[in-house]
């Protein structure tokens, strides 16, 4: 007799004494030794509690449930049907800053400094995404330390927008906060544009990791400036929140609990605890403060598990990356963060534009000392030639996992072309030995592991889910 139903195509991996099942679509459900044995020989009959379960997690379709899965993974990879998104600017090369693993190369020459010309061009090439939601994100350098351009940048864009394009414009700040003053927040707040900083923990950890150039510590001048954007925000009944991260090196290794706890004692209710790239300055230094994959992971989940109590008390903090997956696992909706895009974001919902016009594929692509992200420059290129470029093809067929990858989590996960490249000098990599690889399938099997040992940490993880959509809907 016919079947009228099938299964997905899935991998399996063992956690604790259950077998998580992932469809190649992002279906999921965990089975005992003896239902994933049932399920490999085919042995699942109609109306059976094995088959119901399977069936209500999405494994088996039939005429019933064939649309919801559909839809489940079209939303997991609608960053494949719009333009680039995320407009990545940088006014300055220059920076206040000697950070001990800035990814960013030092500048050789004086004139790094973005012109007005070319910021014209620049969101000329903004506005000819097809998608309708464009956020523009200065990156640095420290973008502060070219206020008219970046100014300038804002004013225009948001003219532009209101002129001609109406599309859903964004603009964000990623800035060390120790240039700022009370006219430019002025500026900044009047403008709607959100604030990003890095505080990488208390204040010792935070001054081993950040200084001045020259030396001499950076920390209590970034918190007197996180205390007084927080108040400002109250002040004008804003809804804007002020967002920071947290890089880790190994000199933040011991201090999870108290970089965590900092967070908590300014009032953030998201952290980002983001581990390290091997580019630019940060080269140099990568011996003192670089760490295994391992030394990273134990961190990270001795971070999230006291997040996750810190919750159980009533203190309402989030991890972002965690949210992220989280995201895909729970809710099978793609939240935009291009790392874990496959293909990566690279090109396609992001692009990024140095001080000079020229476009690169992405912030982490401009920090090589080749041009092999490169895509052009605005003042020479148009968008269509930049878009339907044979490197931005090639990049993006190098960044798509099925090439490579057997991984359980696939349907979940991205790799990083550029980050491929400085580990092992090709873009198409061997990637289970790749630092990402190794740290991304951990956390995935730490967070799957909370979710089928603890239905209650599945009640905070979906409290996180809603406040990152909140947060989102937000202007």
């Amino acid at each position: 007799m016919k079947k009228d139903f099938g299964t997905l195509p899935y991998s399996s991996i063992k956690i604790g004494d259950k077998f998580l099942v992932i469809s190649n679509f992002g279906q999921w459900c965990s089975l005992s030794e003896s239902e994933l044995q049932d399920l490999k020989r085919h042995d699942v009959k109609k109306g059976s509690a094995l088959f119901g379960k399977l069936k209500d997690n999405g494994l088996i379709i039939d005429k019933e449930n064939v649309i919801n899965v559909i839809n489940d993974y079209k939303n997991l990879n609608r960053f494949l049907l719009q333009g680039p998104s995320l407009h990545i600017v940088v006014p300055t090369l220059r920076c206040n800053h000697e950070c001990v693993y800035c990814h960013a190369k030092t500048p050789g020459k004086k004139n790094v400094d973005m012109n007005e010309k070319t910021a014209i061009k620049v969101l000329d090439f903004v506005f000819k995404t097809e998608c309708p939601a464009v956020t523009i994100e200065f990156q640095g350098g420290e973008p502060l330390l070219n206020w008219k351009v970046l100014s300038f940048i804002v004013k225009e864009a948001r003219m532009l927008n209101e002129k001609y394009e109406k599309k859903d414009l964004r603009i964000t700040l990623v800035t060390n906060l120790t240039l700022m003053n009370e006219k430019k927040l002025d500026f900044l707040v009047k403008n709607n544009v959100s604030i990003c900083t890095s505080l990488d923990g208390p204040e010792n950890v935070h001054n081993m990791n950040r200084k001045y150039l020259g030396g001499g510590s950076t920390y209590k001048d970034v918190v007197k400036w996180i205390k007084r954007i927080s108040e400002e925000y109250k002040k004008r009944g804003s809804d804007m929140k002020l967002y920071a991260l947290s890089t880790i090196t190994r000199f933040s290794l011991p201090y999870w609990k108290e970089i965590v706890d900092e967070y908590v004692k300014w009032d953030f209710d998201v952290i980002h605890l983001k581990f390290l790239n091997q580019l630019g300055a940060a080269i140099r230094n990568w011996d003192k403060i670089s760490y295994s994959p391992q030394e990273f992971i134990d961190f990270w989940k001795k971070s999230i598990d006291y997040i996750i109590n810190l919750n159980w008390k009533g203190v309402s903090i989030s991890e972002r990356v965690a949210t992220v997956m989280l995201t895909k696992i729970i809710e099978k909706k793609d939240p935009g963060f291009t790392e874990l895009m496959s293909p990566c974001g690279a090109g396609r919902t992001q692009l990024m534009y140095n001080y000079n016009g020229d476009i690169y594929t992405c912030d982490e692509g401009r920090m090589l000392d080749n041009n092999m992200f490169k895509l052009g420059n605005v003042n020479k290129d148009e968008y269509k030639s930049i878009i339907r470029s044979d490197g931005l093809i090639s990049i993006c067929y190098a960044s798509v996992l099925n090439n490579y990858c057997e991984c359980p989590y696939r349907p979940y996960c991205g790799t990083c072309p550029v980050m491929n490249y400085v580990e092992q000098g090709s873009v198409i990599p061997k990637i289970t030995d790749t630092m990402r690889c190794k740290i991304y399938k951990s956390q995935f099997t730490y967070l799957f592991n909370r979710i089928l040992e603890n239905s209650e940490d599945l009640r905070i993880f979906k409290r996180w889910l809603n406040e990152r959509e909140n947060k989102t809907k937000a202007p």
